[in-house]
């Protein structure tokens, strides 16, 4: 069969003239409105001109419509004031009483003509055409195909139609706006039973042999996970299910397929009453019943022409297909996956886990929706966004996260509607969604596009100037909040915790966060800041050094100002060469529990070095003791309350030879290499080198501000511990808990209602108990990302599939470097001291606090994170070889296995399984 050539995008008007002609729209900017045409054939036109492969078409206008049904307008409209949509059949009878006079009424003089004519001359005299309807609304009714409305299946459609019945199909196209089902949705709608006109379209018929419909997007979620449905013969078959179906489902994120071949033993198509029976089934080979609809080539290219299309429109497609036996791909329809956005959840914990990874507690959880309140409510307002707007958002702000199964996640769809409060959200969103882990955006991304109306500009300008001048002063703003936050931590350690009186510690802990909500969003308006010039700088890096290699960009982030976290690492290497120079006391830790060796070097036991390395770790613990494992939990002891753990973790450096001018001297190196590789790949480009370097000198800045203003967090989640420690035991001294750490099965509210009166019961030992039931029994974790439409609880998906099993995995690389070493898989950190040296370390995810555990391993692999989370952060800064976001690490990687890891390029080989 030969190819059937693709139409030519529209250039020209259609016939031209004031009679009849006027209505038949053959090509020019006439096929391209919607209010002519309908968003159907509109979009077919869009996609004709855009050089996508749509047979050609033509279409007959909906002015035509309405000239032929104007003379019936009276009729009509008495008609339909006494249609009865609550009985069936009275509805149908109605409906065809209707359908009887549009079919009947005549035509405009000259139309027939023009109309065959424009077949002719579109597709000869022998050809034959599929003929479809489209609803255009009118006075706000709703329009087919829509934006909004999908309207789909209420017209009617012909397929095979030969010149002799062109007129026919045409009435009747027209009589279906008429049809029972028609009427019986506009009246659904609360539209009016005649706002509407009809629209037909004339296209070349394309003789299928395989057909597809292809979602951009899953159509339950709106998630961007394509789902390709493909069955034998034409369109119609696979839309109205009339043939078994294979379906493929995409990752949208790796790109994976996962396939459902069903046996196919039926096709839709042409039988040998030829066209005049229209599409009819057909059997199936019995050598083709168990193949694939669809080759692997041919998904790659629908899936291709998916994306294009998907651009073309800016938002998610459901687009249907043919393939015909030439091998040719027929795009014949697209409109925008309509989806119940307002009821939609979309849930990531790609980004959250480093700071809660695992599960957690409700004491945890109801705190840090606290904390997000607060602080988002701040960075909001500094951006210029009213207090009106953001009283009008108070659910999306108390919403943004949630809790399945004791795990925290991110409710993205909150944090969307709050980021498109600024009206420069456009400018930053990507940069933000490759900070949170998002492969790819909202599924409703065509709302952040830059309004640039004269009506937004004022509003625009205005933002902009209130961003750009908090840009100037960002390094002073940050300045004083650090001096702002070292004085309340001060104050309320030696207020509020001294001598805790239950009400007075919840009063006073209100005071402070009244304090932390007027402060807090200058460290989020850094964190804009930071993805901003991240993404700014990467963009610039590809496209000034398309040869360099990956990790480059990773090794020019090294070096820069000492951050706190640096620091506070720098400082407890220190105490480990002290450690180290005591060697009685590290041999003791070999053989003794380590809670008897504190005890020892707290009463003096190891002489005059162990009371020097004693008043080193002391020091270090009043100044960073709210830095360690899983930090952000409240019932995670911090190393402040438990300084024999930090000794076991100094041990393992000291043991490592680890020595701090040895990791700021490989900081230094990599950072020095770096820079002699860049001007080598810019020499002669001075002023590219000078932006490049300036954008990167202000991403180290942010890191710098960022990282500090974590640690300040990490003291903000420890006075928290301290505070819910303390009312614990005030609880449990009253009799109304049995343990103080009981306290951790509690919310925020509750605690605080006990003391002042607010709770709504004082069971609070009942609470306990059902709440820790719930954490002790096993729970299957749930996928990284998914979405929900309606009661969440019932849409959650199944708990996350281990991945296949591959030997070269990828995810994504944030810090170069190729090394080979053995496994140490790590489910639990507290169950392990740190990795040994030359070992790689992979993990679910890390928080700050695993830099104990980082720092000795060879490299780090973990499923979740991305480029700017602090797992990458640290194996930049001491050139550790580290990749994040590769999915089932823990799953796919064994224990003990031999393994080579590319940082830059983000792949792992499994040389040889489990030793």
């Amino acid at each position: 069969m030969r190819s059937i050539p693709r139409t030519k995008g529209p250039t020209r008007s259609g016939p031209a003239g004031s009679g009849p002609a006027r209505f038949v729209l053959t090509r020019g900017e006439h096929l391209l409105r919607e209010a002519d045409v309908g968003p159907k054939f509109a979009r077919q036109a869009r996609m004709a001109r855009a050089g996508l492969p749509v047979p050609p078409f033509f279409c007959l206008s909906a002015a035509a419509f309405t000239a032929v049904v104007e003379p019936l307008r009276q009729e009509i409209e008495g008609a339909v004031r006494h249609l009865d949509v609550t009985d069936r059949a009275r509805l149908s009878e109605q409906a065809e009483v209707l359908r009887q006079a549009v079919l009947g009424a005549p035509l405009p003089a000259g139309l027939p003509d023009a109309l065959l004519r424009a077949f002719e001359d579109s597709f000869g005299r022998d050809g034959t055409v599929a003929v479809r309807a489209s609803m255009v609304g009118r006075a706000g009714a709703g329009t087919e195909d829509s934006a909004d409305d999908a309207f789909a299946g209420i017209s009617d459609s012909f397929l095979y139609v030969p010149r002799e019945h062109l007129l026919d199909r045409v009435r009747q196209c027209w009589a279906s706006g008429f049809n029972a089902d028609a009427m019986l949705y506009r009246h659904a709608r609360g539209d009016s039973p005649t706002a509407f006109a009809v629209s037909v379209g004339v296209q070349r018929m394309v003789l299928g042999e395989r057909s597809f419909v292809l979602f951009t997007c899953d159509p339950q979620t709106g998630l961007r996970n394509p789902v390709l449905a493909a069955g034998l013969g034409i369109g119609e078959g696979v839309v109205q299910e009339r043939v078994a179906v294979d379906h493929f489902f995409v990752d949208g994120a790796s790109g994976e397929i996962r396939s459902e071949v069903v046996r196919k033993e039926r096709r839709m198509g042409l039988g040998p009453d030829g066209p005049g029976a229209g599409p009819v089934p057909l059997p199936v080979p019995e050598e083709e019943r168990d193949l694939p609809a669809l080759s692997d080539a041919r998904i790659q290219e629908v899936l291709r022409l998916g994306s294009q299309v998907e651009e073309l429109f800016g938002r998610p497609q459901d687009i249907e297909g043919t393939v015909t036996g030439d091998g040719v791909v027929h795009l014949l329809q697209a409109r925008p996956v309509v989806l119940d956005w307002e009821h939609q959840r979309i849930w990531s914990n790609a980004n959250i886990t480093e700071s809660f990874s695992g599960t957690t507690t409700a004491l945890t959880y109801s705190f840090a929706q606290y904390f997000y309140q607060a602080i988002f409510r701040d960075v909001y307002r500094r951006m210029g966004v009213p207090a009106a707007s953001l009283d009008r958002h108070g659910d999306d702000l108390t919403g943004m996260i949630g809790l399945f199964d004791n795990r925290v996640y991110y409710a993205l769809d909150s944090w969307y509607r709050l980021h498109r409060q600024a009206p420069h959200f456009a400018l930053w969103r990507r940069p933000w969604e490759r900070m949170m882990g998002l492969e790819t955006s909202s599924p409703d991304a065509h709302h952040d596009r830059l309004d640039l109306s004269a009506a937004h500009l004022p509003e625009l300008a205005s933002s902009a100037a209130r961003v750009l001048g908090a840009a100037v002063r960002h390094a002073r703003s940050m300045e004083r909040f650090e001096t702002w936050w070292a004085g309340a931590h001060t104050r309320y350690r030696a207020t509020a915790l001294t001598d805790p009186q239950p009400l007075q510690l919840v009063r006073q802990f209100r005071a402070l966060w009244r304090e932390v909500g007027e402060q807090w969003g200058v460290t989020l308006l850094n964190d804009v800041m930071l993805t901003v010039t991240a993404g700014v700088a990467a963009g610039r890096f590809r496209g000034w050094l398309p040869a360099a290699e990956q990790g480059l960009l990773s090794d020019l982030l090294c070096g820069g100002e000492e951050n706190r976290s640096v620091t506070i690492l720098i400082s407890a290497v220190a105490c480990a060469e002290r450690l180290r120079a005591t060697p009685d006391l590290l041999e003791d830790l070999e053989h003794k529990p380590v809670d008897e060796v504190w005890e020892t070097l707290t009463a003096g036991g190891y002489g005059a070095d162990g009371e020097d390395l004693h008043r080193r770790i002391s020091r270090h613990l009043d100044r960073y003791g709210d830095r360690g494992l899983e930090e952000l939990k409240l019932e995670q002891p911090n190393p402040r309350t438990r300084p024999a753990e930090f000794l076991r973790q100094l041990a393992d450096y000291a043991r490592a030879g680890m020595t701090v001018d040895e990791l700021r001297g490989r900081e230094r190196r990599t950072r020095a290499e770096a820079e002699r590789t860049l001007a080598g790949h810019l020499a002669g480009r001075p002023v590219q080198l000078r932006a490049l370097r300036y954008l990167l000198a202000r991403q180290r800045q942010y890191i710098y501000f960022r990282e500090n203003s974590r640690y300040c967090r990490s003291e903000l989640f420890g006075l928290a511990k301290e505070t819910f420690v303390a009312l614990g035991r005030a609880l449990a001294d009253r009799g109304v808990l049995d343990t103080t750490d009981d306290v951790f099965h509690l919310t925020q509210d509750e605690v605080f209602g006990f003391f002042d009166g607010t709770g709504v019961t004082q069971d609070l030992r009942g609470l306990v108990a059902v709440r820790r039931a719930e954490s002790d029994r096993e729970q299957a974790e749930l996928p990284m990302l998914f979405a929900t439409v309606g009661a969440v609880r019932d849409m959650l998906p199944s708990p996350a599939a281990r991945g296949p099993d591959d030997r070269e995995l990828r995810g994504l690389g944030s810090s170069g470097g190729k090394v080979r070493g053995v496994v140490k898989l790590v489910l639990d950190p507290h169950q392990v001291g740190a990795a040994d040296e030359g070992k790689i370390l992979v993990a679910r995810e890390t928080d700050p606090g695993w830099l104990f555990l980082m720092l000795s391993a060879r490299g780090i692999i973990v499923e979740r994170g991305t480029m700017l989370s602090h797992t990458a952060i640290t194996g930049r800064t001491f050139g550790i070889p580290t990749i994040v976001s590769l999915p089932h690490a823990t799953t796919r990687i064994p224990d003990g296995a031999l393994v080579e890891m590319d940082g830059a390029a983000g792949t792992v080989v499994v040389l040889e399984g489990a030793g």
